[in-house]
């Protein structure tokens, strides 16, 4: 006579949280279950991906990064390569919604590329040739301004790290191939411009992805608290009356705040509400480019051009990069009405707390690095993005039929003109803000 198969134990976050990586296991939570993938991460495909996802809720890392029918593959392979070490208790559970939307959205989308002849994955060729262009056009213009002392080099410099900030963004977000590879190396150039890819993963993908602008989970929302209010569930102070001058000047320095800023959250190992782990190897490699940065960016500069000149270009540099990477970030997300409902699936919320600008064109998505079509991103952040002006129209037509908010602004001003006037309400106390999407 068999025995009886025992329950799976009900676990807490707890004691998830503790298979981080931190001593060799990793653990993921999907839809409740908990898995043990320690085995399986050195053969993952997506590399990093599954160990951004360990210790903590990862079912919307899990699906977003398995779009169309590589979602049901990837169930299965958890169920054949992961073993199932419980369940969370029910105080633990976090809602998942109907996912009605997301399930006709995947599918539609998934029907559209193959009815064109492409993949998930079309063209990562062009971001990778696009990285190389730009990384040569990059040493470049630094070497210039090192000869001549140019502020015209400046200048190019800080366009050439905006342009490098979108390609490392689709490289972190494995949208570059199928392999982690190429990605990898895409996504480092967060580090060579003066960032840390690691900390920028949890902040980015974990946080500000796993639910777009819901105060307590995604840090964008509080970015610059308490200076800054970009949250209306955030308090109102003073000083918020004059917050877009704030932002506008403040934005200046968004860049030069990396070198400091990502050693504190490494040193904790938590960026504001997304903890991580970080090994040995993770602070060698944040130490190495940062001390290349300030070899390139500060040293030198200062050795050849003298402390007024060498600072004044690297600010220079610094603050064009800022400007134009951070308003192309800030207008898709800072704008009313961008409030998911904390009960809806994880893709509603993406279109709930999401806008786009000028969707359908290729001249505007080059020019923002595909996050012109931030809805199209955030159902799909693993998708080329040479493909969001194709998908867009699918995307959109399947919002209208489940009753999904598409928003849309007319073009990159209009959405920057929005973005300064929610801000300037959010700053001001008798003005009423709305409620959360539907």
């Amino acid at each position: 006579m068999s025995t009886p198969a025992e329950p799976p134990a009900e676990l807490t976050m707890d004691e998830v949280a503790r298979h981080d990586g931190r001593d060799g296991s990793y653990w993921i939570e999907v839809q409740d279950a908990v898995y043990d993938v320690t085995d399986f991460v050195p053969r993952h495909p997506g590399g990093g991906l599954a160990t951004l996802g360990a210790g903590r809720h990862a079912t919307t890392l899990f699906e977003s990064y398995h779009p169309g029918p590589s979602l049901d593959r990837a169930r299965r392979a958890l169920g054949k390569q992961g073993r199932l070490v419980g369940t969370l208790a029910p105080g633990e559970r976090e809602p998942y919604g109907d996912p009605a939307f997301f399930d006709a959205v995947r599918t539609r989308v998934d029907d559209e590329l193959r009815r064109r002849g492409r993949d998930y994955r079309s063209f990562g060729w062009a971001l990778v040739l696009e990285a190389v262009v730009l990384l040569a056009l990059f040493v470049g213009a630094w070497a210039w301004r090192l000869a001549t002392g140019s502020y015209l080099a400046a200048v190019l410099g800080g366009l050439v790290v905006a342009r490098l900030g979108f390609a490392m963004h689709s490289g972190n977000h494995a949208a570059v191939a199928r392999r982690s590879v190429a990605n990898r190396l895409l996504g480092t150039i967060m580090d060579f411009v003066g960032g840390s890819s690691l900390v920028w993963q949890a902040s980015h993908q974990v946080s500000h992805h796993g639910r777009p602008n819901v105060s307590g989970h995604d840090n964008d929302a509080e970015i610059g608290a308490p200076f800054l209010r970009f949250h209306p569930a955030l308090r109102r102070r003073a000083i918020h009356r004059v917050q877009t001058v704030i932002l506008g000047v403040g934005m200046s320095i968004g860049l030069v705040k990396w070198l400091i800023s990502d050693l504190a959250h490494l040193r904790r190992g938590r960026v504001t509400h997304a903890a991580f782990h970080v090994s040995r190897g993770a602070w060698l490699k944040v130490i190495a480019f940062k001390a290349l940065w300030v070899a390139m960016h500060v040293v030198a500069p200062i050795v050849v051009l003298g402390p007024l000149h060498g600072v004044l270009t690297t600010l220079v540099m610094m603050a064009v990069g800022a400007y134009y990477m951070e308003t192309i970030f800030i207008v898709n997300h800072l704008q009313r009405g961008l409030v998911p409902r904390p009960d809806a699936h994880w893709a509603t919320q993406q279109v709930q707390g999401s806008a786009n600008w000028r969707a359908g064109s290729r001249v505007a998505n080059w020019i923002s690095g595909g996050l012109n079509h931030q809805i199209e991103h955030h159902l799909f952040p693993s998708m080329s993005i040479y493909l969001y002006p194709t998908i867009s129209p699918v995307v959109r037509a399947t919002c209208a039929e489940f009753g999904l908010p598409y928003r849309d602004y007319r073009g990159f001003w209009s959405a920057l003109g929005q973005c300064a006037g929610y801000l300037h309400d959010l700053g001001r106390p008798t003005v009423a803000l709305g409620a959360p999407s539907r």
